[in-house]
């Protein structure tokens, strides 16, 4: 099973999967997932969105990877009013959502928030099929049992909190064609001597994507956006961890 005639595969199945789709949102981080759907798309009516703190990293990479794109970009800057009405949201959404759920679904709430686009397309599930978590390097086997949570419980929370603001979510990495590829693909062919998602940086390299965006590593979205930080300061601000600050709400 040659990797090139592999990546050339999933080049076709990613620009396959966004084939039908007009003028959307895409939330960005500016790294190599939502870059190379940014990339495809970059042809049709496209708006990339990035919501966190100013200089976080998210805002910082998506400023880059926008202007190497070539697609145009909104901000959101998120303040701590606005996290606590998502916070309020998200946990009427899903009454049984983790602390650490809500740090990462709160970037995706405020883009279908504040995006005028109906539909929403996200990256989500690239790092589960790929191998793009770093903790894969050394337990691979964990990515079957991730990939069972974001189709089972991740993605639908998520389809729910957009559904909820009168929008729809699309995510082209979670289509049955994509998922049954990757999960056929030896393992080498996604992390490798301490490689991460190969066969998919080398589909992106096939599709032309600027190799910077290629080149990036991951950083989870509440991280990376600044909102974790943010939640910290809140919680510590009222003598509280974050688990009890967030139950407080």
């Amino acid at each position: 099973m040659p990797m090139k005639r592999e990546a050339e595969k999933l080049a076709r199945l990613i620009s396959e999967a966004v084939k039908d789709l007009e003028e959307v949102a895409l939330a960005l981080s500016g790294g190599l997932d939502s870059g190379i759907l940014a990339w495809v798309l970059r042809n049709k009516r496209i708006t990339a969105y990035t919501a966190g703190l100013p200089n976080s990293k998210d805002m910082v990479n998506a400023k880059e990877a926008a202007a190497l794109l070539g697609v145009s970009l909104k901000f959101i800057y998120v303040d701590e009013k606005g996290i606590l009405e998502g916070i309020r949201f998200l946990k009427e959404i899903d009454g049984s959502i983790t602390p650490l759920e809500i740090g990462f679904e709160l970037p995706l709430y405020f883009v279908a928030k504040n995006s005028s686009e109906r539909i929403i397309v996200t990256g989500q599930g690239a790092d589960e099929l790929f191998g793009g978590y770093h903790k894969y390097l050394d337990s691979p086997e964990l990515m079957e049992e991730d990939l069972k949570r974001v189709v089972e419980r991740t993605f639908p929370r998520e389809k729910r909190i957009v559904e909820e603001l009168r929008k729809e979510l699309v995510a082209p990495y979670l289509k049955k064609e994509i998922i049954e590829f990757a999960q056929s693909l030896p393992l080498q062919f996604r992390v490798a001597g301490g490689r991460r998602k190969i066969i998919l940086r080398e589909a992106g390299r096939l599709l032309d994507v600027p190799p910077p965006i290629i080149e990036r590593e991951k950083k989870a979205a509440q991280y990376g956006s600044g909102i974790w930080n943010m939640i910290k300061k809140m919680a510590k601000r009222e003598g509280k961890r974050v688990g009890e600050f967030i139950e407080s709400i």
